[in-house]
């Protein structure tokens, strides 16, 4: 059931982030150092108002819309919806506008504050629609809503820079028509309605008390993913948080693809078992999704590390290739180790009600990340502050896995992880002997060989187990 509905959302988890991750490497050919500062600092402001006016909402819909699916409880969630849309939407619109002026840019223009609040506006509803999608197993509309911003927002972002210029609202203008589109395209397949009143004071508070904690560790941990950024831009300037930028968000967005390749499936099945068997059948689908997800984790961690100068001279603009060189292995280590915490280790605490753990353990990430940025900036520069996000994802995932083990019984799939490293271990051992790639043809290759020595080490460690899967049942006759 994992592997199926893992690979019907498949296109959603890989293409969308696959263009993020596109977005990074050609900004850096296209625009400048202060420019792609301003773009970076704009899309991690939103993620910090999504999380503190909107994400409370999506984790409540996205683990209790089954209970409001009768004629006589749809309607009230349908209303109490719109009403939270609405207000969330025109807080985060107010709120990153003040934030443009005061922090990021305060000399922004018409346009810039236009295009950012276009931006978040539909950014939000795509984010939404496609949490609710996912909730009801929507794939199709859960597939526009992750591919059709990032994808047709980028080309229209290129073009518009084409033809007015290498200004910062204009990326951004070219995601949020696209992020519209994507709105205007899926409404019709969207069940729900159009009234706003009356509130079902409930389902707000029901929400609220699962979600606040929510907030407050969301916050704390977007403030762990990002506080580096901020931290840089403040103490060394908006050009340097951009050269920052193309090296952590490199590593931040590989990590994060392909971890999502396999989680968008993974967490509602978690829940089905949960609901439907109880606690321990929770937790035993908690391990085999960790299984999967180590499985992808692991090669692209590996992948990354060996092939890091040919990724670098050969993907990135000169101006940015030393920094992002240095920064990029742990920038991606940090992603790991922050995806396999997120996608695995907090589970439990979604599962078992428990939000509030999740709270603490983000706030430990978010206290090493600010304090250790702010004294490794000085003595190591931009390589301290990358090597500061991984020592506080490590802390940070320790506490959480210690909690999970100890008291919700949570165990490690021992067996799958020992194949996964001794088939990552014989993928670096071929990259390792390839000499650097002068052209992105041979470095294809150099990644496509170590993919098939992967997955054939893999295949070889699974043989019994593909054996039993492939071969043929017997066939009963009746008497």
């Amino acid at each position: 059931m994992l592997l199926k509905h893992t690979l019907l959302y498949l296109p959603a988890q890989f293409v969308g982030p696959l263009f993020q991750l596109l977005a990074m490497i050609v900004w850096t050919h296209v625009v400048d150092e202060h420019t792609l500062g301003v773009i970076t600092l704009i899309t991690a402001t939103h993620e910090l108002l999504q999380i503190g006016f909107l994400a409370w909402w999506s984790q409540y819909a996205l683990r209790f819309l089954g209970r409001y699916q009768d004629a006589n409880d749809a309607p009230r969630f349908y209303r109490t919806e719109n009403a939270v849309l609405l207000t969330s939407i025109a807080l985060q619109s107010a709120a990153v506008i003040g934030i443009l002026l005061l922090v990021i840019a305060p000399g922004a223009r018409t346009g810039l504050l236009v295009a950012t609040v276009a931006y978040v506006m539909t950014r939000s509803l795509n984010l939404y629609i496609g949490e609710r999608a996912r909730a009801q197993q929507q794939i199709r509309v859960y597939t526009i809503q992750q591919v059709f911003g990032p994808s047709v927002g980028f080309v229209a972002g290129l073009a518009l820079i084409g033809l007015f210029g290498k200004s910062a609202e204009w990326p951004l203008a070219g995601y949020a028509m696209a992020q519209l589109i994507a709105v205007l395209i899926v409404l019709p397949r969207i069940r729900g309605g159009y009234s706003l009143w009356p509130v079902d004071r409930e389902i707000v508070v029901h929400a609220l008390r699962y979600g606040i904690p929510l907030i407050v560790g969301g916050a704390l941990g977007w403030v762990g993913l990002n506080a580096s950024r901020f931290i840089v831009n403040q103490m060394s300037g908006v050009a340097a948080a951009g050269l920052f930028a193309v090296g952590y968000g490199l590593g931040q967005r590989a990590a994060a693809v392909a971890a999502m390749l396999v989680t968008a499936a993974a967490f509602p099945l978690a829940v089905k078992s949960m609901e439907q068997e109880g606690s321990q059948a929770g937790m035993r689908q908690l391990a085999a999704n960790s299984a999967l997800l180590a499985a992808i984790l692991a090669p692209s961690l590996a992948g990354i590390f060996m092939l890091r100068m040919e990724i670098v001279h050969l993907l990135i603009a000169v101006p940015f290739q030393e920094v992002t060189l240095a920064i990029l292995p742990l920038a991606t280590l940090a992603g790991a180790i922050r995806n396999l915490r997120a996608h695995f280790g907090d589970q439990v605490f979604l599962l078992q009600n428990r939000t509030r753990w999740m709270m603490a353990i983000a706030a430990i990430d978010a206290l090493t990340t600010v304090v250790l940025s702010a004294l490794f900036l000085p003595r190591w520069g931009l390589t301290g502050v990358a090597g500061a996000t991984v020592l506080a994802a490590l802390a940070a995932a320790i506490v959480s896995f210690s909690i999970g083990f100890t008291k919700f019984g949570l165990r490690l799939p021992v067996g799958h992880l020992v194949r996964i490293a001794l088939a990552t271990i014989a993928m670096a051992a071929l990259l390792r002997i390839f000499p650097e790639a002068r052209t992105i043809a041979v470095l294809a290759a150099h990644v496509a060989a170590g993919a098939a020595v992967y997955f054939a080490a893999l295949a070889l460690l699974y043989a019994p187990t593909l054996v039993r899967m492939l071969r043929p049942r017997p066939q009963h006759s009746g008497a």
